[in-house]
């Protein structure tokens, strides 16, 4: 009867949240056309729809329609458009006005623009080769709403029979004909591709010294009399070349060498300096130009140089100076730019701003739930340029505290240094003191060798992890903790006993985000990959490793090692709303698997749950692992760890004023272990139940901008509580009336930066 009822119970919620949801979805249909004028129409749903080829899609299309409906957030739900409907009729309101700032008017059909979209698409098929398309458009209208479906109808592509190029150039000539090119005979016509092969010709005549080539003094002739569905294409120079004075036609199809390399330190775009406060010096057609004291050493700035006096022009170097000075960490602003000084020779001037080379930081956070509290602070400080050679020095310290009501003080303190040079390879050290009194003291050491690859033009960063050392060191364990949490057959035992990490990795990160477009929605994406142990445990049966007899494990310097593989994924996509309001979503996901030598993933590589960075309606590594019901001890901490992670996100944020920014947000997510253990119960993650342990929280934050940081505090309060599925009394939802205790369900978070 108890199952029976709790089932009817789970249904009438669910029947609660489905109503809900009709509800709201009633609501906002019968609200779309408020603002739509008297006898025009909403623009409800644009469609292309491509018919007889697949060449070209109807996403390739869509850019040419020049209306389209409103803002979509998930490709269905028109938020800005609803948010912009909650407005009134008077304007003077303070909510009228911000909604209608906040939100997005409504599209109103216009016929005018579906006829120009009808021409764009036309031109678009014609530009693919598709002469004889035919655009037609539908619409369904209903509700004051239009639904509009763009048909696009494509005949056979004309392909191009015979392809020539008319150059009188011989290394023109060369390129345009070598075995590179993009056009050739039987191909179809395609002007995208024609224009490509003018930017390829262009770019090899460039690289070859042509300094004041131009793509735009090609173009491409095309003669479709030939035959039906057939054309030939000629590659020419414009005629309006032939128009141009004789010294400007011999400018171009000249070759120039680089005369001197003018290095310009410390530019500042605010203020042009005295010549009296200048220094200069030159050597081997290299000239110095700087103020005050000379930003980087000349050996460095010519190291990362690939243009060099003598060397004939090359666009291609150009390019890599870029890459290589904006890799330099004292380097805020890189510009090179080329001056003729004789006839057939050129200056290169490479202006290089200075950036901020120190950096002092400092974070405090804290958390509070059900009476127990916890603190940490940490500081930082960079220095990058330590030997004017664009040497990166990070040291960072961070201690924590923590306490709870039944008793119980632990301590940490770690420490990191890092050293990064100017090639991106860096070596970074730590080392991590834990004090439990009740429970044990570790020591944590590790080493790294690192190289970065940036690619900051299209927001891309590569980081290869080629050694990656820890040690894990623990003098003292005590008996209680051993007999309660450390038994043989106990998962953590391993975790708490000296052993070694000894891997490699990669990661990398991407970001859309562009500082010409600040406005604009953008994505984050980070992911990692490392594996640990598998050089060890090739090398253990060759070198004679010893066996450790209770867990069958190979040691290494009379210590066991670990021997895993660990991914994770994190995306980030913020959604735009208004220069001062955003949705933000978020979402990771992140696995470790122990193989070989290892039966259990290490302590300190394992997934926690909760927190501020996490599902916030619980407090730090409270969460989890799925069902999991913690027993409140302060040692209990170490059961809630998992293999397996996973965290949705969705927060609402909203600059206010000045520095003072809110918050609303909604966290789902969880660990889980791989294998069942017996000291987890309910932490095994099975496809058939884990969606049913994904925790659920609510809650709003409070964020204040200092523009170096973020001092953030958030709220979070459970919505739906895992463990409580599992222990009878079937309030896993958190909800006045059925359990909700603010004092146990609420977590209180100080942070510094975002959450994601």
């Amino acid at each position: 009867m108890r199952m029976r009822g709790r089932n009817m119970d789970r249904k009438m919620m669910a029947l609660k949240m489905l109503s809900v949801l009709v509800c709201v979805n009633m609501l906002v249909a019968c609200n779309t056309t408020k603002f739509v004028p008297e006898g025009k129409y909403l623009l409800n749903d644009v469609k292309v729809r491509v018919e007889d080829t697949k060449a070209v899609t109807s996403s390739e299309l869509m850019k040419y329609v020049q209306q389209k409906q409103n803002t979509e957030i998930l490709g269905f739900w028109k938020l800005q458009l609803d948010i912009y409907n909650t407005a009134s009729a008077d304007t003077t309101k303070w909510t009228s006005k911000n909604a209608r700032k906040i939100g997005e008017a409504p599209v109103v059909f216009d016929a005018e623009l579906a006829d120009a979209s009808c021409t764009q698409l036309q031109r678009a098929m014609n530009n693919k080769g598709y002469f004889r398309t035919q655009v037609d458009t539908t619409m369904a209208v209903k509700d004051r709403k239009v639904n509009l479906v763009y048909h696009v109808t494509a005949d056979k592509p004309y392909m191009i029979r015979k392809y020539s190029v008319n150059l009188p150039q011989s290394d023109l000539k060369l390129i345009a004909t070598n075995s590179r090119a993009l056009v050739g005979n039987g191909m179809q016509f395609d002007a995208d591709v024609l224009n490509e092969e003018r930017r390829r010709v262009s770019s090899a005549m460039r690289r070859r010294g042509y300094f004041y080539f131009d793509q735009e003094l090609l173009h491409f002739e095309a003669d479709s009399t030939r035959g039906k569905g057939e054309i030939d294409v000629t590659m020419k120079l414009h005629d309006y070349l032939k128009e141009l004075p004789a010294e400007e036609q011999e400018k171009i199809f000249r070759k120039y060498r680089i005369a001197h390399v003018h290095f310009h330190l410390d530019y500042d775009p605010s203020r042009l300096p005295d010549t009296e406060e200048m220094s200069s010096k030159s050597k081997d057609g290299f000239v110095f130009t700087w103020v005050g004291k000379q930003l980087l050493r000349d050996n460095v700035l010519k190291r990362h140089c690939p243009i060099e006096p003598g060397d004939m022009y090359n666009e291609r170097m150009v390019e890599r100076a870029y890459t290589r000075f904006n890799q330099l960490a004292p380097v805020k602003y890189v510009d090179i730019s080329f001056e003729p000084i004789s006839a057939d020779e050129l200056d290169c001037h490479i202006v290089l701003s200075r950036g901020k080379l120190h950096t002092v930081s400092a974070e405090i956070e804290g958390t509070y739930s059900a009476g127990d509290w916890g603190v940490a602070a940490g500081v930082g400080y960079v220095n990058r340029n330590l030997f004017r050679g664009a040497e990166e020095l990070s040291v960072n310290g961070r201690a924590s505290y923590e306490w709870r009501q039944n008793g119980g003080r632990a301590i940490e303190a770690k420490a990191a240094a890092g050293m990064k040079f100017p090639n991106l390879v860096s070596l970074d050290l730590s080392y991590d003191f834990q004090n439990r009194p009740d429970e044990y003291t570790r020591s944590i050491f590790g080493a790294g060798l690192n190289y970065t690859i940036r690619q900051p033009r299209v927001g891309l960063e590569h980081q290869f992890r080629f050694v990656d050392i820890s040690y894990v060191y623990l003098p003292w364990v005590s008996d209680i903790f051993r007999d309660q949490f450390l038994q043989s057959t106990n998962i953590l035992k391993y975790s708490y006993e000296n052993h070694f990490i000894v891997g490699l990795g990669y990661s990398g990160n991407y970001s859309s985000y562009r500082a010409s477009r600040p406005n604009s929605s953008y994505w984050n994406v980070n992911y990692n990959i490392e594996t640990a142990g598998n050089l060890l445990r090739a090398l253990a049966k060759p070198c004679g490793f010893s066996v450790d007899t209770l867990s069958g494990n190979y040691i290494f310097l009379n210590t066991q090692f670990a021997q895993f593989a660990k991914a994770d994924l994190s995306v980030t996509y913020n959604q735009m709303l208004h220069p001062k309001h955003r949705l933000v979503f978020h979402a990771d996901l992140g696995v470790a698997v122990p193989y070989g030598n290892s039966q259990t993933i290490p302590f300190e590589k394992r997934y926690f749950a909760g927190g501020a960075n996490s599902v916030r309606g619980w407090s730090a590594r409270t969460l989890g692992p799925g069902g999991y019901k913690g027993n409140g001890k302060l040692i209990d901490f170490n059961n809630q760890s998992g293999d397996i992670r996973m965290n949705l996100n969705v927060e609402y944020r909203a600059k206010v004023w000045s520095i003072f920014e809110l918050a609303a947000f909604f966290d789902a997510g969880n660990i889980w272990t791989i294998f069942d253990y017996e000291a987890q119960p309910n932490g095994v993650f099975r496809f058939s139940e884990f969606y049913k342990q994904i925790a659920l929280a609510y809650g709003v934050g409070v964020r204040l901008d200092f523009s170096f940081f973020i001092f953030r505090v958030d709220f979070g309060v459970k919505l739906y509580d895992p463990a409580l599925r599992y222990d009878g009394s079937g309030k896993q939802w958190r909800t006045v009336g059925n359990g909700l205790n603010w004092a146990d369900d609420m977590a209180f978070h100080i942070a510094i930066g975002y959450p994601f």
